[in-house]
C-alpha cells in the first residue's frame, strides 16, 4: 500500500477521529455509516498521492453506491465495519503496508460477501411473496 510509504498522510487525522472511537460513540444511521465508509475509502484512495486513481475510484463508488449501502442494513456489519476500519487504519499508522493490504482486501471481500447474501435472501424472499396461491 503505497500510502504507508509516504512521508506526508494528509486526510488521516480526519479519518482516526471517525473510525477510531469507543464502541459507545460510534454511529448507528446506516445511511451516516455507509457515507463515512465511502468518504474512508476514498480519502485512503486519494491519501496514496494519484489524482487519477483518485477520480477513477470515486466513479466506481458512485455507480456501486446502492449495492455498497445494503452492507448497512445489519447493526452487526456497522460494528464489524468500524472494527476492520479501524485495524486497516492502525496498519496504516504503524506503516504496515502488507498488513494493510492484507486487511484492505479481506474488508472489501467481506463486504461484498454480505451484499451478495443479503441481496440473494431479498430477491428469494421477493419471489416468495409474488408467488401465486
Amino acid at each position: 500500500m503505497r500510502l504507508c510509504d509516504l512521508p506526508e498522510r494528509s486526510g488521516l487525522d480526519a479519518l482516526k477521529a471517525t473510525w477510531l472511537v469507543p464502541v459507545a460513540e460510534r454511529l448507528t444511521v446506516p445511511m451516516e455509516v455507509a457515507a463515512l465508509d465511502e468518504v474512508f475509502h476514498m480519502a485512503l484512495v486519494a491519501a496514496a498521492g494519484n489524482p487519477e486513481v483518485a477520480r477513477c475510484h470515486r466513479e466506481v463508488t458512485e455507480r456501486i453506491r446502492v449495492i455498497r449501502r445494503l452492507d448497512f442494513t445489519q447493526a452487526h456489519r456497522i460494528d464489524r465495519t468500524y472494527d476492520e476500519h479501524a485495524q486497516i487504519l492502525r496498519a496504516v499508522m504503524r506503516r504496515r503496508a502488507d498488513e494493510a493490504t492484507r486487511l484492505l482486501r479481506s474488508h472489501i471481500e467481506s463486504s461484498k460477501a454480505e451484499v451478495r447474501k443479503i441481496t440473494l435472501h431479498r430477491l428469494y424472499t421477493a419471489r416468495r411473496e409474488s408467488a401465486p396461491g
